[in-house]
């Protein structure tokens, strides 16, 4: 039953973490090869927290505004902070928690440590298939 699924059930391991001054266009390649719509960007220093990157923050902040993927560095289009969700918070909350603060992706924390990542896409195809 989908209603017993927690967040560690369905959450992305395979997630990617760069740095902010790697070039869009560098992102968007690994992205590419990786099949992956988000990635993480590290924070700079023990006082920073992370950010992170979609396709849909490129085509936004970059294609629409005709800027070039080699000239813009990550660290000026991501979204920061992200937000995070515990591994054994069940689908329905998390959805509700994502929906809520209108973004597609979370990180997973656990004993604050990043674990994985979470989607609002993946929230629902694993409920459809449920």
């Amino acid at each position: 039953m989908p209603d017993s699924k927690l967040v560690q059930d369905i959450m992305m391991r395979d997630f990617q973490k760069i740095d902010g001054i790697t070039k869009v266009s560098e992102a968007l390649s690994m992205m590419k090869r990786e099949k992956i719509n988000a990635v993480l960007i590290q924070p700079r220093s023990e006082a920073d927290v992370y950010g992170i990157v979609t396709l849909k923050d490129i085509a936004r902040k970059v294609i629409a505004q005709r800027r070039k993927l080699h000239e813009t560095h990550v660290y000026e289009i991501m979204s920061k902070p992200v937000l995070s969700v515990p591994p054994k918070m069940p689908l329905p909350y998390a959805a509700r928690h994502l929906t809520n603060f209108n973004v597609s992706y979370a990180m997973v924390l656990d004993n604050n440590s990043v674990i994985g990542m979470v989607s609002l896409h993946g929230i629902v195809k694993y409920w459809d298939q449920g």
